[in-house]
């Protein structure tokens, strides 16, 4: 399969869980989740189902493996912003922040390919 016919599915694909979790997120209230789930999971979802197309199983784990370690990692620098912006103000405090994900998710990818 060619690049732009699987970035042509991949698009497809990604719009259509979009609008499932956009109609999803609706349904559930506060509306302040509809955003939330129209777009991370569609994203990740859409990804997954190309890999499993184009490349099998193994590569299906070990894209949500990292998918699942950067989860980690961003729910960590989260935490951490939070009382960074405030410390630091909002440039030093998001520095802070992307670092502790970069070396978080480093760190985790690295333990899960042992």
């Amino acid at each position: 399969m060619s690049d732009v016919a699987l970035i042509a599915l991949r698009a497809v694909c990604g719009g259509s869980l979009v609008v499932v979790f956009a109609v999803l997120g609706e349904w559930l209230r506060p509306k302040s989740f509809s955003g939330l789930f129209a777009a991370a999971p569609s994203v990740a979802l859409a990804s997954l189902i190309i890999t499993d197309v184009t490349r099998g199983p193994h590569a299906v784990w070990l894209s949500a493996l990292g998918m699942l370690a950067g989860a980690v990692a961003f729910t960590a620098a989260a935490v951490v912003a939070v009382d960074a912006v405030k410390r630091f103000g909002a440039m030093r405090g998001a520095v802070a922040a992307i670092a502790v994900w970069g070396v978080g998710a480093a760190g985790l990818w690295a333990v899960a390919l042992r």
